[in-house]
């Protein structure tokens, strides 16, 4: 397997020997993280130079060092892509707004390459948020928007360019089975991280004090599980309508148990957060879609391969 290492900056193009490469992404969490040691210590490198990852000669990761460490074998490398950069507070307000035209005012602001900005179609009426992450920020439209009964979105850095893109058209296509590229996996079931059958939503007037409360349930869901609360806030503007809406939308979305599974397979690269893959192990009555939500990307001198964290979709 053919792996390139490159940096820029300084006046200068060097391109490193790698020994070993660890690559890893969180849906809509964090930044996408690359570990990478080189026996090279000739070339002068410092933080905040461009470093790009290529696979046979495919981009697979660009973003910036944040960190240089040094041995006599060598030097580990690590750096963050252009979700990092999406991690400082701000406070933004909002109104009549698409999740992807938040998206661009915020790309456009930091400077970040947008290559693709695919949206829902759903306007949100009002988005206000104090000293909260841009990504948070990013997170909360596409909630919002989510609610109003569009369909997932999901924002990452491709190989230096950020992309928001519809859950559709994250579907890989790729099945994993144990005949192909599993070798291990862990499956679960459970209802206590995000599972929630009765939704609440709280409407308060600033000038009275007063609240009003809406909630939506499932009786069945219940009398199974017993009463899982999930409490939200909408501003006092937002019309009745709307708050039914999204009562609705998030019952719908959270009343069930997660279905998770933790993957060890041989490496494939379009395996990344936020996108789909199948997965049929017909012995352990698993054959379904799965959404990736943690990826980690191993390349070593014995082989590559990768661990993934899912949910059933």
């Amino acid at each position: 397997m053919e792996i390139e290492l490159k940096v820029v900056g300084d006046g200068m193009t060097a391109v490193l020997p790698c020994g070993s490469v660890t690559l890893k992404w969180k849906r809509m969490a964090s930044a996408g993280t690359m570990e990478v040691f080189t026996p090279d210590l000739s070339v002068a490198l410092r933080c905040g130079m461009q470093i790009r990852l290529a696979v046979e000669g495919e981009g697979i990761f660009a973003g910036y060092i944040f960190t240089v460490e040094r041995s006599h074998q060598g030097r580990i490398i690590t750096a963050c892509d252009g979700m990092r950069y999406l991690l400082c507070r701000d406070t933004k307000v909002y109104t009549k707004v698409t999740a992807a035209a938040v998206v661009q005012d915020i790309c456009g602001e930091r400077g970040l390459a947008l290559a693709g900005c695919e949206d829902n179609g759903k306007v949100i009426d009002s988005l206000i948020a104090d000293r909260k992450t841009l990504l948070d920020i990013i997170s909360q439209a596409i909630d919002q928007s989510v609610q109003l009964g569009g369909t997932k979105l999901t924002l990452f850095d491709d190989a230096g360019e950020m992309r928001l893109m519809r859950e559709e058209s994250l579907d890989t296509g790729l099945v994993l089975t144990g005949e192909n590229l599993l070798s291990a996996y862990t499956g679960s079931v459970d209802i206590g991280a995000d599972t929630y059958n009765r939704i609440q939503l709280v409407r308060k007037n600033r000038k009275t004090g007063s609240r009003q409360i809406f909630v939506k349930e499932d009786a069945e869901s219940i009398a199974k599980w017993g009463v899982l609360q999930y409490t939200g806030n909408v501003l006092q503007n937002t019309p009745e309508g709307e708050i039914q809406e999204r009562l609705s939308a998030l019952l719908n979305e959270k009343n069930r148990a997660v279905s998770g599974l933790v993957l060890k397979a041989a490496g494939d690269i379009r395996c990344r957060a936020g996108f789909l893959i199948r997965v049929s192990l017909p012995e352990a009555e698993i054959d379904g879609q799965y959404r990736i939500l943690t990826a980690e990307h191993r390349f070593r001198s014995g082989g590559y391969v990768m661990k993934l964290e899912c949910e059933a979709v």
